[in-house]
């Protein structure tokens, strides 16, 4: 930790303090729960305090002028929708803001398959690896820099992140940028990697199969639970899981980061980002009319100026149905409270300190492998209308 800042609770891991170090002195370094915290490893610290400057939590990261519009938004592009976790929102995002060289960031898997990190690709046509979602922090390793050389150069670029994240990125840029748009997450906290990788290893063993690949939130045929997860394994076949231990730890909050708990101060009403995105939770309670329907849809809110110039080419390659925020409130409460930690957190890490396999069979049960039965087949292939009426004649 650093100086002015040496409580976990008052680090988000965003990075902002290593990146503009004009010595290189700052490295993010792991700690016994997983998390990465600053440190000053090298001799040459001038005492700058640019480090301190541009920390969010230190000095707060102002968000910009907002007039919330917000919309349940699907996609058109049936290909996108698919490789979602819901409606295909931040792809189309990408493709409206991007303009010549445009630099998409976002979080992708490592290929050891059990670590996320933030990296930059050039162009829609290479972001496939950044959509989905990942509940596990992110490294940020060097994206800060190399956004801010690309936006010097006169490039467009996209940033998605955590809204503490981008609470970083707007403390490192120092100044709003034209060709800049940020886009933040509705968040839930972010998880440990070590607790992740120990619930892979676990789960692997319980499969009798070395787990080589995970994703979180998939869909097959169309869209069936919310909690679907695919495990791939080093032989090459892939079971689907439904609530596997690393999601029963996370959703119980208890492997979340310090950070993330009532010291947030970027998880409210004001945002970060000049886009909002997240799962449209309640979809059929704010739109009765959607009952039965075969595919999830994305919360979009604009934020900015910046983000609602965007609402003309979202329109024409996204379904985009107008609701308030207070319907996204109301079924995502998160959009403006902090997440509260469960009183058990500290206790699980201690356990899982001491013997990490053992902590992980205790606090969890074992995977529910996903039943695809008859009754679903069916029920997917049902046209919408007959959906509708069946789950109305069920009282649902």
């Amino acid at each position: 930790m650093l100086e002015f800042n040496n409580s976990k609770t008052n680090c988000t891991g965003c990075a902002a303090c290593a990146s503009v170090c004009p010595k290189g002195c700052i490295e993010m370094l792991r700690d016994g729960e997983g998390f990465l915290y600053p440190a000053i490893t090298q001799d040459g610290c001038i005492a700058c305090g640019r480090c301190e400057k541009v920390c969010p939590m230190v000095h707060g990261a102002e968000a910009p002028g907002q007039d919330h519009q917000a919309f349940a938004a699907l996609t058109r592009d049936t290909d996108v929708w698919r490789r979602s976790a819901s409606g295909g929102a931040f792809t189309e995002i990408c493709r409206a803001w991007e303009e010549g060289d445009t630099l998409i960031v976002g979080a992708a898997w490592e290929e050891d398959a059990f670590s996320v990190h933030h990296v930059c690709v050039h162009g829609t046509g290479a972001m496939a690896p950044l959509c989905r979602s990942k509940y596990v922090a992110s490294d940020m390793d060097d994206v800060m820099r190399t956004m801010k050389s690309h936006l010097g150069d006169g490039g467009r670029v996209v940033f998605c992140g955590t809204p503490c994240q981008v609470a970083g990125v707007r403390g490192y840029m120092g100044r709003d940028y034209d060709n800049l748009l940020l886009v933040d997450l509705v968040c839930h906290g972010v998880g440990s990697p070590l607790v992740f990788g120990q619930c892979m290893e676990e789960t692997g063993k319980y499969f009798g199969r070395r787990v080589v690949g995970y994703d979180f939130r998939v869909k097959r045929r169309v869209y069936e639970t919310l909690y679907l997860s695919r495990l791939t394994f080093d032989d090459g076949t892939c079971k689907y899981v439904t609530r596997d231990p690393y999601t029963q730890l996370f959703l119980a909050q208890h492997c979340l980061r310090p950070s993330c708990g009532k010291a947030c101060k970027f998880r409210r009403a004001e945002r970060q980002g000049d886009i909002t995105i997240a799962d449209f939770k309640g979809l059929t309670d704010v739109f009765p009319r959607l009952k039965g329907t075969k595919r999830n849809y994305s919360t979009v809110v604009l934020n900015t100026p910046k983000g609602r110039a965007l609402h003309g080419p979202l329109s024409r390659s996204m379904h985009l149905l107008p609701c308030s925020v207070e319907d996204v409130v109301r079924f995502n409460p998160l959009f403006a409270r902090q997440t509260w930690f469960s009183e058990k957190r500290d206790a699980f890490f201690a356990d899982f300190a001491q013997a990490p396999a053992k902590t992980i069979a205790a606090w969890t049960t074992p995977c529910t492998e996903y039943a695809d039965t008859l009754t679903h087949r069916v029920f997917g292939r049902l046209p919408v209308v007959l959906r509708r009426i069946l789950l109305g004649c069920l009282g649902q």
